[in-house]
């Protein structure tokens, strides 16, 4: 990434990232701002986007619009038939082969119809690849998807933990065994904050967002009590 911005500041040339995690992004961010020529500007698509690609640009481009470098798709289904979610769509466009940063945010919105952000120049190939989900047919239309904002929304639940040690929380949140639960961050199955966290004993905190493999994304929202052996009652929400 110093690359890259390296080459804009010396060579006064426009450079693009593909998708980056909100953690990448702050990376990307705290290292443009050590240089006073180079600029860098947030594509990712819908409004209030999780995943955005960087515009790293001489502050002498800083007037031009770069939102052509995200193309909007809605996936067309028979949505009154089939109920289609976020990690089957996802894990029908890993399967072509492509990597997870050439694809945006993946919306759903309350009437079933999903739309998803793609790289612009991987977007002829996704809409030739892209012609099934799981064993139902779909095709893409492009769309603009600009007023369409990402709302995160949340399955409740909780959980009560001894600590706010990750693999505390994630045996808690898979109600799997302790050696499942230390197996699966040795092997980065387990991301804290959009980084692969390989520390068993990290702390977590309120507002943290815990991804797990195969078992989804949880974001802790509060510790509501304490029982009398002073065991913490959680709060959890399942991203849906």
């Amino acid at each position: 990434m110093e690359d890259l911005i390296h080459q804009v500041y010396e060579g006064y040339q426009l450079k693009t990232t593909k998708f980056l995690t909100p953690r990448e992004q702050e990376i990307v961010q705290m290292l443009v701002n050590e240089f006073s020529d180079v600029e860098v500007q947030w594509i990712g698509g819908f409004k209030n986007a999780e995943r955005k690609r960087a515009i790293l640009i001489p502050t002498y481009l800083n007037d031009q619009d770069f939102s052509y470098t995200v193309i909007g798709y809605e996936v067309r289904y028979a949505h009154k038939m089939v109920d289609l979610r976020h990690p089957q769509a996802l894990g029908t466009i890993m399967s072509l082969g492509i990597e997870r940063q050439i694809i945006g945010d993946i919306l759903i919105l309350a009437d079933k119809r999903i739309f998803l952000a793609v790289c612009e120049e991987m977007a002829p190939f996704i809409e030739q690849a892209l012609v099934k989900v799981g064993r139902h047919s779909i095709s893409l239309v492009k769309k603009k998807i600009n007023e369409l904002e990402r709302i995160e929304t949340y399955e409740r639940r909780e959980i009560i933990v001894s600590s706010m040690r990750l693999d505390v929380i994630v045996c808690a949140l898979t109600k799997e065994s302790r050696s499942f639960t230390s197996e699966s961050i040795k092997q980065g199955n387990i991301q804290h904050n959009f980084k692969v966290e390989q520390n068993h004993s990290k702390e977590c905190h309120i507002g943290d967002m815990i991804s797990i493999k195969r078992y989804g994304r949880y974001k802790l929202l509060e510790i509501k009590s304490q029982t009398k052996s002073g065991r913490k009652i959680v709060i959890v929400g399942k991203v849906v």
